[in-house]
């Protein structure tokens, strides 16, 4: 079977009918995700140690694509608010963050699927 990781987003929507933190955090992890695995999917990045999502970043910053620089800093933001719905407990997720996080989910994949050269 071959998965698509964008579809982490549609679950990000349905646990959208949750009003609970875990809900909302959820909501953020699946929404990077799914930008995430979609983005990590077309690109030539094999990984065997450090963080696959820090390669992932970095090759889009290297890109000599203006529009790939974009999408690094873009998904460079959702990584950081999903490491933060992960781990900082500290601090109240709100459910405007959620909307954000699936909005600029499918922004980014949107904007990365205009170049042909992926798809």
């Amino acid at each position: 079977m071959n998965f698509e990781p964008k579809n982490f987003i549609n679950i990000s929507k349905e646990l959208k009918n949750g009003k609970t933190e875990a809900h909302y955090r959820s909501i953020i992890n699946r929404a990077y995700y799914g930008v995430f695995g979609h983005i990590r999917k077309h690109l030539p990045i094999y990984v065997t140690d450090g963080s696959v999502h820090q390669e992932v970043i970095s090759y889009l910053k290297r890109s000599t694509d203006l529009n790939e620089k974009k999408i690094a800093r873009r998904l460079e933001s959702l990584f950081k608010k999903r490491k933060d719905a992960d781990y900082k407990y500290n601090f109240e997720i709100k459910s405007s963050s959620c909307d954000f996080a699936i909005y600029e989910a499918e922004s980014i994949i949107k904007k990365f699927n205009e170049k042909d050269d992926y798809l």
